[in-house]
């Protein structure tokens, strides 16, 4: 028998972080030692928070450095960041933003302690940190703060690529909700739908985990319950289990490779979507041409009675009419533009089934499998 590192590791969960949340979830990092501290975030930071910040620290100086590259991160848009960081020298790195910042954030950090870090290199395992680093999220849904992976844009293959190390993730991740209460309504709720399409397709994979099938469970079941805190702007004491659902649904992802939502959303970062709104585009149709098969459609029905569900159809009813809740004008008038074009495009298809943040399909991809996929979810 061959030996599979995947399926011993999988047995397991990996590096786990600190986690706070809470009230005043931030006040926690007072009790960690630091001296030099440098805080990297987005457009979303006021002064207001600078301060939070300021005072939840014991470090000597603290500098602020917003991110210089947008949407997903490339080599050449990190490195004036990576500059300010390496003249700043910290001992602990804090991320503030979405996704696109921590992973920002991840691959800074590399580059400072790592200089001649090569991301084109697959056989590094360990990287041993002098620094902390902390991911403060302000979406909920990415799983980038609990992910092995930081997703880089490819400038030369137009295209999403992963640089993965178990050390990428962080010591402490802090669920703020100060941070989440005010953000844009349309972009927590679609970002909901990427940690429901974590939970749900990290569950179905070919990658079996006893373990982290129960947090899957759980994260649909708080957001099937709690997610109408978002458009009623009520209860906002719910929206710290939101977060909480979110980073369950993004450790399923991080253990169990997700599938076919992932494997066509990644490609529609070229065609200026978010991932956030591409994965709102297919997750329905995924889900419905996945339990075509008798093995996949007795595991949603599982999941969903686990889930609190009755049976796998109203699971599916939850998907479809949350995401309906959400406008998505600009997504699917986008993807009926493109049709056309993309159903023709070979280079498209195949670039999604070598996308290695979809390999865990429960029915084994080709193009056509695709390619029916993706003319439902644009019709």
């Amino acid at each position: 028998m061959n030996w599979e590192p995947q399926g011993m590791y999988s047995k397991f969960l990996l590096k786990q972080p600190t986690i706070l949340f809470g009230e005043n979830a931030l006040m926690g990092l007072k009790t960690y030692a630091c001296t030099r501290v440098s805080v990297i975030y987005g457009s979303s930071l006021d002064d207001e928070y600078k301060r939070k910040v300021s005072n939840a620290l014991s470090s000597f100086e603290i500098s602020f450095v917003k991110k210089t590259w947008h949407g997903e991160p490339t080599l050449k848009s990190l490195h004036s960041t990576i500059k300010e960081i390496e003249e700043f020298q910290p001992d602990l790195i804090i991320a503030i933003g979405g996704g696109s910042v921590i992973d920002g954030a991840k691959m800074v950090r590399t580059y400072y302690e790592f200089p001649f870090f090569d991301v084109r290199e697959t056989s590094f395992s360990m990287l041993n940190w002098k620094t902390t680093f902390v991911a403060i999220p302000t979406t909920i849904g990415s799983g980038a703060e609990i992910s092995s992976a930081s997703v880089m844009y490819s400038e030369s293959q137009k295209t999403k690529e992963f640089v993965i190390s178990h050390q990428f993730i962080p010591e402490i991740i802090v669920l703020e909700v100060s941070l989440i209460e005010n953000a844009p309504k349309r972009v927590l709720l679609t970002s909901m739908v990427d940690a429901l399409s974590h939970a749900i397709e990290g569950y179905m994979s070919t990658i079996d985990n006893l373990l982290v099938d129960s947090y899957a469970e759980k994260a649909i079941q708080i957001i099937a319950e709690y997610h109408h805190v978002i458009t009623s702007g009520t209860e906002k004491e719910f929206i710290n289990k939101l977060q909480l659902a979110s980073l369950f649904a993004g450790l399923v992802q991080n253990h169990c490779i997700v599938g076919a939502t992932h494997a066509l959303a990644h490609q529609m970062s070229s065609y200026g979507l978010s991932h956030a709104g591409a994965i709102a585009l297919f997750l329905p149709a995924v889900i419905r041409k996945n339990i075509d098969s008798p093995n996949p459609k007795a595991r949603f029905d599982q999941l969903a009675k686990h889930s609190g569900f009755t049976k796998g159809a109203d699971l599916l009813n939850f998907v479809e009419s949350f995401i309906a809740g959400i406008d998505l004008t600009k997504e699917k008038d986008t993807l009926k533009k493109n049709r056309q074009r993309i159903i023709s495009d070979n280079a498209f298809f195949e670039q999604a089934l070598s996308d290695k943040g979809g390999q865990g399909n429960p029915v084994p991809m080709n193009k056509e499998f695709l390619l029916e996929i993706f003319k439902e979810a644009s019709s």
